[in-house]
């Protein structure tokens, strides 16, 4: 509940920057509502010349609406009340004042976190091994305790909390699929082996090839896509079944007798399916520490538990309240802009976005489990991804209406309205079916438990 609430004051506040703006130019103001306008009104009433309301779908959004959208609102189409005869300037305010009320909200919730508890998430993290499961493992023969903290992972210093676990299943043994790299370096040692073979050859039923010694492959060494549970924009090779068969039979053999005609690339893509060693570094009493070619084997797993723990920034005043909370927005400001990109450029797939019922869910558990400062935090970020996410120049949101703007203000005319009404009208039905999509996903992910 206390999400929910948190979030219908985002959605508030956004509409309150637009109609204050609104009022101080002397414009006229329709209806203030939250929801989306379509659907059963829970609760509608005029108080002035201002109809306020509640849409049934009052968590999905909010809007004010012009006399401008109203052709019977009985004002004179020259009447300095309408948006439309506003100065540029002024028009451009209002439609600015939903993403600055938003940003302005996101900021004093976390300075209001910084003074209240007298810290801030740093966005960074120990990650410590709590257990080493088996005693007889490769991992605890290494030399790897209990208490190690993780410092370095195939040369990379440790930033997130899922980075070992992400980088144990992509060096399993046998994972399916191969760089095109690790295939050249595997077909040049086949090839000096067997000079007669060329990539193009076939290899009969029953004829014996000599094969390279094992080789690894390359150390993973993560991007931030990757870490976010995103693919990587290298497309792997990935083996069929035939291959995967040939890979089973011949890992660390010297040799290879063909049980039915097969290419030299079949055969190579096969072999070069091994596996990507590990190198660590942990800090113990002090010392930083060094534990080479580690495997992870065929589950994608060292075989240790985890304990994570995520740094604090102690707050001391308000100048270290107000110069942390900076950070913590530009940090997270970073994020979703990169985030947009991935999302504009098609690597996040659809079943990775959520809608506002999967925040709700998550800021509920977040409430719950760790209390309402998270829950604050969270709701800032919320209400800083809104701000972005208004400003895209997208018809049917904030972004677009001053895009429209920005053109009228270059060629020195408005834009004609039937453009812009049919412009925002097809955006809006498509963010209207992309958010049913996405609200529909996250209930099919929370009734199959994929949402905890």
């Amino acid at each position: 509940m206390a999400i929910i609430l948190l979030i219908g004051l985002l959605i508030f506040v956004h509409e309150l920057g637009h109609f204050l703006v609104a009022k101080m130019f002397g414009m006229k103001v329709e209806k203030f509502c939250f929801g989306l306008p379509f659907g059963p009104v829970l609760f509608e009433k005029k108080i002035g010349d201002v109809t306020y309301g509640v849409h049934w779908l009052f968590f999905l959004g909010g809007y004010v609406s012009f006399p401008d959208d109203n052709k019977a609102n009985g004002l004179p189409s020259d009447s300095p009340e309408l948006f439309k005869n506003k100065p540029i300037y002024q028009r451009a305010c209002v439609l600015l004042a939903g993403v600055t009320a938003n940003l302005i909200t996101a900021y004093l919730l976390v300075i209001f976190c910084c003074l209240h508890w007298h810290y801030l998430p740093s966005g960074q993290y120990d990650v410590f091994i709590n257990k080493i499961q088996n005693q007889q493992s490769q991992v605890y023969k290494s030399g790897l305790r209990d208490g190690d903290k993780i410092a370095v992972i195939n040369g990379k210093p440790v930033e997130y909390p899922n980075e070992l676990i992400i980088v144990t299943d992509l060096s399993k043994k046998f994972n399916n699929s191969i760089t095109q790299k690790q295939y050249n370096k595997v077909l040049e040692q086949f090839m000096t082996l067997n000079p007669s073979y060329n990539e193009a050859s076939i290899i009969k039923n029953g004829e014996v090839v000599k094969l390279p010694k094992t080789i690894t492959e390359d150390k993973v060494v993560l991007t931030n896509t990757e870490i976010f549970g995103l693919k990587s924009k290298e497309k792997p090779i990935e083996l069929n079944e035939l291959q995967q068969k040939i890979r089973n039979e011949a890992f660390e053999k010297e040799s290879y007798k063909a049980g039915e005609d097969i290419s030299v690339k079949d055969l190579v893509e096969a072999i070069s399916d091994t596996y990507a060693p590990i190198d660590l570094t942990v800090q113990r009493n002090g010392e930083l520490i060094n534990f080479e070619n580690l495997a992870s084997g065929e589950e994608g797993k060292l075989g240790v538990l985890l304990n994570i723990e995520e740094k604090n920034t102690e707050i001391n005043s308000l100048g270290s309240a107000i110069a942390e909370s900076h950070k913590y927005m530009c940090r997270n400001t970073k994020l979703m802009i990169w985030s947009l990109k991935l999302l504009f450029t098609g690597q996040v797939p659809l079943d990775k976005m959520t809608s506002v019922v999967a925040i709700t869910k998550i800021g509920s558990n977040i409430i719950e489990k760790s209390g309402m400062q998270k829950g604050l935090l969270l709701t800032a970020i919320i209400s800083l991804n809104l701000a972005i996410l208004n400003i895209l120049p997208i018809p049917a949101l904030d972004g677009g209406h001053l895009m429209f703007l920005t053109i009228e203000k270059i060629k020195g005319s408005p834009v004609d309205e039937k453009v812009i009404e049919t412009c925002s009208n097809i955006f809006f039905y498509i963010l209207i079916a992309l958010m049913l999509f996405l609200v529909g996903n996250d209930i099919w992910s929370i009734w199959v438990k994929k949402l905890y």
